[in-house]
Order: C-alpha cells, then structure tokens, then sequence
C-alpha cells in the first residue's frame, strides 16, 4: 500500500445561502448544512465555485433555499492578509444524493426563463427554413 498517497474529494449538501457572478471563469455559491458532531446542532457555512459552464447546466438549481448536493475537492489560497482561504471547487451538482453517488440516468433537461428547453446546457432553438428549404417543400 502506497502510503504517501493523498485523498482531496468531497462529498458535502446543504441550502444555498448565496449565489454570487464575479464575472469570471467561476461562480462564487454557498451553502448551509450542519455541523458534523453528535454533542452540537450548529449550522456551517461552506464557500463554494463551480465553473461557469457547469453552472449554466444546472442554473435551476441555484435558487437561494433549494437543497443541493455537490461532489468536488478542496482549494484555498492565501490572502492579502496572509490567512488561508478555503473553499470547494465543485465538479458535479445535483438536486438528489443518488445522482452524486451513481452517476446520471439521463440528460439534465431544464426551460429557460424565455421558454426554450435546455438539454445538459445547450439551448433546443428551432432554426427556421432557409428560402431554399422553403421552395423545396412546395415542390411536393
């Protein structure tokens, strides 16, 4: 056995408390769960950012007071004030524990506040007949 092996992966639900754009490549997100201790019921507040091409997947389920599962690993980096900074950097998200521990059945499908679906983050827009399609079809 490789002892000198290291383990960074986290598994961790909560509420979401904030969503927060930084316009960059992340979006800034946290959540409320609780403390993991059996002698205190404390709520913990965990900082979290996922890539904005993952957010806009699962954009649905980053409404403030929605329950959120989340699979990623630890980051930090140190500040102006040299004190470390830790957050998680998500690599999946779900609105269910089983999504996060077995994996996806099937595409996230979702309708966009304009009415259009969203399939895994990709707008379903009908593109309209050229004129050529068009003429085409009178044909028959």
């Amino acid at each position: 056995m490789n002892n000198d092996m290291n383990f960074n992966k986290v598994l961790i639900s909560g509420i979401i408390n904030a969503v927060t754009d930084t316009n960059d490549k992340y979006i800034k997100f946290g959540i409320t769960t609780r403390k993991y201790t059996t002698k205190e019921d404390k709520n913990v507040y965990v900082s979290l950012n996922i890539e904005r091409e993952l957010y806009h997947i699962y954009k649905d389920y980053f409404i403030k007071g929605n329950k959120i599962y989340v699979k990623g690993y630890l980051n930090s980096y140190i500040d102006r004030n040299k004190k470390i900074q830790s957050f998680i950097t998500v690599t999946d998200v779900a609105n269910n524990l089983e999504e996060i521990i077995k994996g996806r059945k099937a595409p996230h499908i979702r309708e966009d506040v304009d009415g259009v679906l969203i399939w895994d983050g990709s707008r379903c827009e009908s593109t309209p007949a050229t004129l050529e399609e068009q003429k085409k079809w009178k044909i028959y």
